[in-house]
């Protein structure tokens, strides 16, 4: 149509209108799904995303498209990648699961159209209503006194004698001026009449109060296909900006319903699988304190009588402590006392073989702990019972025994 020389309208009777068929072309130009402009149709197509042809880019304007992932297609997902097909960005603008934006979307028109919500738009009507008619009384009103005013000039220029012409040609063309603004009137309140009047029938009310029980029920129904779904939404829903605020995780949508209102929807966006793993700062932290004065089984044993679970949603086990110890660098705890000392350091001290040391712990001749039965024993030792033990020792023939075999076995 941009190559034409000449366009005469209603040159020739057509099948259909000029406006007809403009509106024809602009529904077959929506309709590509090749186009420069339009990457997704307009209508209601096959497939499981149910926003399909409604989204926009919050960062360029576009339409966003739809990608289907899986066997079959049953992961789809909504992108937006013209910057990034035009060598203007490295990734693409928008990328996010159909679900995470479908289902909340389908909420809040199942909302939009409760029972109470219909109320309350059938009142909101019927005030519109109510200035609908007030309106139209002042075109009624408009309209008498234009009539008025051409049948008094219209008696005017018959009450004229018509030797007068002068004056019969004056109340003529004022009869015709008049019969031409009242012509004018009556197209306006014409026009007015079947584009801006409201008026509802009762057999609408009452089908709009059905639709707020039945859709629900329609929605939810498993022999109800994505197709209808989608015309259902595109009957309440013009389109949807989706942005992308600076935290990650959280977009916005900006809904304009058909009626002209818009409305802001916020989501948070699940994170990503590694997250979902990651233990959280808080429970990191907290296992850094108990790591301070605890080992790592009495840490599993107060996290689980806590009712502490993991970030797999399973009971604390040793493995999992020591895992996120050697992750987050967390030293293992100093839980002997600086005045303690091993079995072999004992040994050591009193040059004496650790099956003595053992056997002074066994007897009860020196005080040891340990924490379990895996645990090694801490020895303390004061000054008074060091020089017993050195006593003992250079009395006893035994141990002076033993350190000469140990000495000539270690030669």
């Amino acid at each position: 149509m941009s190559s034409w020389q000449v366009i005469i309208q209603d040159h020739h009777p057509g099948y259909i209108s000029w406006q007809t068929f403009l509106d024809n072309q602009t529904m077959l130009e929506r309709n590509r799904t090749n186009g420069e402009d339009t990457l997704l149709s307009g209508p209601a197509r096959e497939g499981l995303a149910l926003l399909q042809g409604l989204l926009l880019c919050g960062a360029c304007g576009r339409r966003l498209s739809v990608r289907y992932k899986g066997n079959r297609g049953i992961y789809p997902v909504y992108e937006c990648t013209r910057l990034k097909r035009e060598g203007l960005a490295c990734r693409a603008c928008m990328h996010l699961r159909c679900d995470l934006l479908d289902k909340p979307i389908g909420e809040r028109v199942l909302e939009a159209l409760k029972p109470a919500q219909i109320e309350i738009a059938l009142k909101a009507l019927e005030e519109l209503e109510r200035q609908d008619q007030a309106i139209d009384r002042q075109w009624q009103m408009r309209l008498q006194r234009a009539e008025y005013e051409a049948q008094l000039r219209q008696r005017r220029y018959e009450e004229v004698d018509p030797a007068n012409r002068l004056v019969a040609a004056t109340l003529e063309s004022r009869w015709n001026q008049a019969l031409e603004n009242l012509e004018k009137l009556r197209q306006e309140y014409a026009e007015r009449q079947s584009s801006e009047a409201l008026s509802v029938t009762p057999q609408q009310r009452a089908r709009a109060r059905q639709l707020a029980y039945d859709l629900p029920r329609l929605w939810k129904a498993p022999t109800t296909q994505a197709k209808d779904r989608k015309r259902i939404l595109r009957l309440l829903i013009k389109d949807i900006t989706v942005e992308k605020l600076s935290d990650p995780k959280q977009i916005v949508a900006h809904v304009r319903w058909q009626g002209g209102a818009c409305e802001d929807i916020s989501l948070r966006l699940p994170p990503r699988a590694c997250d979902q793993v990651r233990y959280p700062r808080q429970v990191v932290e907290e296992i850094r304190d108990l790591a301070k004065n605890l080992p790592d089984a009495q840490i599993v044993a107060t996290l689980n009588q806590q009712g502490r679970l993991s970030a797999k949603g399973k009971p604390f086990t040793v493995s999992m402590i020591k895992w996120i110890r050697l992750r987050h660098k967390i030293s293992a705890p100093q839980l002997k006392r600086s005045e303690e000392l091993t079995v072999k350091e004992t040994a050591a001290k009193f040059g004496v073989s650790p099956h003595v040391v053992y056997y002074w712990i066994e007897r009860g001749v020196i005080d040891a702990r340990k924490l379990n039965d895996g645990s090694p024993w801490w020895i303390t030792i004061d000054r008074r019972k060091e020089n017993e033990l050195r006593g003992w020792i250079s009395n006893s023939t035994k141990i002076q025994k033993v350190r000469a075999k140990d000495s000539q076995s270690g030669l």
